[in-house]
This record gives structure tokens, sequence and C-alpha cells, in this order.
């Protein structure tokens, strides 16, 4: 089995449709989408409607008026303006789930229960099998529901015996990319050739050299600026990145991910046929 993660430093650079064309090309694989605060990968695969399991990432807080003596110490040793009084009572939305007035109350008054942050389910889809999860809005812990989608999707191709597991990370370098990086094989970064996409190449690129992970480029929408695409990939070539190629500004590729189909699946196209040309170099590579 091989993990293969698919990264950008932002959203919209592309990253989830090559995801999605990667896995049409692996198939049968196993597809997760790690970008769990904005899944969208789903859009594309249309996996089988599945029974969602419950996420449990973090505790909040609320008094039992039962218990409440309104000495007040909540409100004083908040931090997040989560406590009101009068009576007092602690907003769901404000509380951080730090536990200080739990600690702090002389009465014992206050829970400290697990709030739900998620779900997330795994089902076949037209490529093999898909695992998904959602962050729910304002939920907190978004690493630790990728690190537990990740898992089950490692599972879940050992168990089909699969070849690829293909991951379609989070935008960035933060919480929820580190969680998506333990035991991956390779990396590929998904960037566009402007003066942004390149700080933000570089930035995941000292990430993975940190972390010793093979890494690959291939630069979205090449053709709009020539000049910077020459730059970029001379910068991955000098940080020991593979290149897997150029893909052009397309029209058609719009087209395709308005009808939920993943690039190629329409027929040979000028993007679709720059990310086939992509995963034969990716996969040769992995392959040694």
């Amino acid at each position: 089995m091989k993990q293969l993660l698919i990264l950008s430093g932002k959203g919209g650079t592309g990253k989830t449709t090559v995801a999605g064309a990667f896995a049409r090309l692996a198939a049968p694989c196993v597809v997760a989408d790690c970008d769990v605060d904005a899944a969208d990968l789903h859009i594309i695969l249309s996996p089988e409607p599945a029974g969602r399991k419950e996420f449990y990432g973090g505790k909040k807080a609320s008094i039992d008026k039962t218990k409440c003596t309104s000495c007040g110490r909540c409100l004083e040793v908040c931090r997040f303006d989560a406590v009101s009084s009068g009576p007092f009572k602690i907003n769901e939305t404000s509380c951080e789930g730090c536990g200080v007035c739990v600690w702090n109350c002389p009465a014992a008054a206050i829970d400290f229960k697990k709030a739900l942050s998620g779900t997330w389910s795994v089902s076949p889809c037209r490529y093999g099998t898909f695992a998904g999860a959602r962050l729910e809005p304002a939920a907190e812990n978004s690493g630790k529901l990728v690190a537990l989608l990740k898992t089950e999707a490692v599972k879940t191709t050992e168990t089909a015996g699969a070849e690829f597991l293909i991951l379609d990370g989070s935008p960035g370098i933060g919480c929820p990319v580190l969680a998506s990086l333990g035991g991956v094989d390779a990396v590929v970064i998904v960037a566009e050739p402007t003066v942004s996409g390149r700080h933000d190449f570089l930035r995941l690129a000292e990430l993975l050299n940190q972390q010793k992970i093979q890494g690959f480029l291939l630069i979205n929408k090449w053709d709009l600026n020539k000049e910077e695409t020459e730059t970029l990939e001379a910068a991955a070539g000098g940080l020991g990145f593979g290149l897997l190629g150029r893909v052009p500004f397309d029209n058609l590729a719009v087209k395709t991910l308005l009808a939920r189909k993943t690039l190629g699946e329409d027929g040979p196209a000028p993007a679709a046929n720059a990310v086939e040309k992509a995963w034969k170099i990716l996969r040769a590579e992995l392959e040694k």
C-alpha cells in the first residue's frame, strides 16, 4: 500500500480536482478527504450514502442550576467571556472547553461533558472506497478528526488490499495537515504560478523536508505566468522535489467539475491529459 497526500498552500489551487483525478486513475483505491473543515471531494466522487458516526473532539461546560450558589467565581476566571450572570449560565458557542471554570467552582456546580464536534463515514464510491468527515460549524480539534479518519482509511485500504490510499489534505501547514502527514509515502503539492503561490509552496516544502517526506510539484494553470512557472520549478528542483509537469488553464475542466465528474472522465482534454501524465510520472517514481 502506498499513501499519497495532495496538499496546497491555499484553497482553490486545484488540489481536490487533482485528488479526484488521481483516484480515477488509481482505481480501485481508497480515497480520504482530510480537509474536514471544508470537505468537498465527495461532490465529484459521489460515494454511496452511509450511516455517519459521531466524533467527540472536545468538551463544553454547563452550569447545574440546582448546585450553583451564584458566587460568581466562574465569571471571574473565564477568559473568553462565555459566562453571564443573572442567573449564571455559560454560552456554549463562546465556551472554549478549557475547564478553568470547572476547576475553580467551589460548589462543583459545573458539568464538563464531551461535545459533538463532527461526523465521519466510510462507504463505496465508483473508484473504490471513500472515507469522509465533516467538522461541525465553529467546532475545534479538526486535527483529531483527521487523525481518526486517516486511521480508518488505512484500515480499509489494508482490508481491501488496495494499492493506493489517496488523501486530499487541507490547505496550508496547520494542525489538519500535520495530522494527515503521518505515514505517507509521498506528497504532491499543487501550486499556482504566482508570487504568493511560490511563497506557499516554499512553506510546505520546508515542512516536508523537516519531516523527511518525499515531495513532488504539480503546477496548475501554468500558462497564466510562464516566467513564474519556471521560477517555481527551479525552486522545487533545488529543494529535491520531483517535477510532475504543468497543467494548462482549461475551460473544459470547469464543465467537467460542474457535472460532478473527475478530470478525464468525459474523455481527453488539455488539463485532464496533463494530470494523467503527472500520475504516470508519480506512479513510476513510487514504484522505484
